[in-house]
């Protein structure tokens, strides 16, 4: 297992040794703000910098998100600007660097977060920017992780395969949320695990479908089209409560979780450091001035509130799950004990 770890902070090594190295090519955008008076922009172009491929499930929702919040407050056009690299980092590096009044938002998710508290307490990678710099205001995208594989394998094959050799799993670079949550779950059990980096869900996804790894950890968003078709099946929810909404060609499945009362029968223990929340939050430069964030909070709510968000997000089956302001920091907070703990167990070996 120490190989194995050695390997999995090698490879955070590199890939954030790039990040660290690149810069923007040229300015995004005019240094963007509030007006000094200390005003805010009444009407104009709000960008929404979501860190991750186009695609995706972060991707999809800010831009379901954008759509929404477009028609329902047509004074500001908001619109997407994907900027990709270092699985997050690099979106994160450039945003914590504007200016506290701009009009610039951020995608944050958790696993940046998590990757960057793991990083600086343990020095996994180069992290040379400030997550608390970026202030979460609003959830829109809350998931459930699952665990897919190729049709017929079943978690006792799993937990086979990782206790006589290793799991490959894709979804997530190294130390990501889905690969902390998997990860540690199969060490707890006894198993060993790698993850092999693909760049966004799509690739994840196809490469279970390849037969280039053994298990996909994914977002429902990511793999919902592919279960109904019978290409891969959900095994596993990364949860404490069985998961209800897939349907297969055979029909309808329950998901069982990996805690609590419906626990996987085939699971030795109970893993709740494995659940880790997922998905992510509109934020602002911490240090905006508090009619901004108030205002996004509130635009975040009537998004919400509307049946062409919230109907959307049931029919890819993401959770509903309305925070805003000081509830979403806390949980932010709460996840990162539970990233911690998971971290622990993976270098553990356990």
């Amino acid at each position: 297992m120490k190989k194995a770890l050695a390997v999995i902070l090698t490879l955070v090594l590199v890939l954030s040794v790039i990040v660290a190295c690149r810069k923007d090519p040229a300015p995004r955008s005019p240094a963007p703000g509030a007006a000094a008076t200390g005003t805010i922009m009444q009407s104009g172009t709000i960008r929404i910098i979501t860190p991750f491929g186009v695609g995706g499930t972060h991707d999809a929702t800010t831009r379901r998100f954008a759509h929404v919040a477009n028609r329902l407050f047509p004074q500001y056009n908001f619109i997407i600007d994907n900027m990709t690299g270092g699985d997050g980092f690099l979106g994160a590096d450039y945003f914590a660097s504007l200016p506290p009044n701009t009009t610039d938002l951020f995608k944050l998710s958790y696993g940046i977060v998590f990757r960057h508290d793991i990083g600086r307490a343990h020095g996994t990678e180069v992290v040379v920017f400030d997550r608390h710099a970026i202030q979460p205001v609003a959830v829109i995208d809350d998931r459930t992780w699952i665990a897919y594989a190729l049709p017929g394998t079943t978690v006792e094959d799993i937990l086979r395969l990782s206790r006589s050799g290793q799991v490959r799993m894709s979804g997530g670079n190294p130390l990501s949320d889905p690969h902390l949550a998997f990860a540690s779950l199969i060490i707890a059990e006894g198993g060993r695990s790698i993850v092999i980096p693909y760049d966004g869900g799509a690739m994840q996804r196809q490469a279970l479908i390849n037969k280039e790894v053994d298990v996909f950890i994914g977002s429902t968003q990511a793999g919902v089209e592919e279960v109904r078709a019978g290409l891969i099946v959900p095994i596993l929810a990364i949860s404490d409560v069985a998961f209800d909404g897939f349907v297969t060609p055979g029909g309808p499945i329950v998901v069982p979780p990996v805690t609590g009362a419906n626990r996987h029968p085939t699971l030795t223990r109970e893993h709740p450091d494995s659940v880790l929340p997922g998905g992510g939050m509109i934020s602002v430069r911490r240090g905006a001035p508090q009619e901004w964030v108030d205002l996004h909070i509130r635009i975040a709510r009537a998004v919400w509130a509307d049946p062409e968000y919230h109907q959307w997000i049931g029919e890819i089956m993401l959770n509903r799950l309305e925070l805003y302001g000081a509830d979403v920091e806390n949980r932010v907070e709460r996840g990162v004990e539970r990233a911690m703990a998971a971290f622990d167990i993976l270098a553990a070996g356990r």
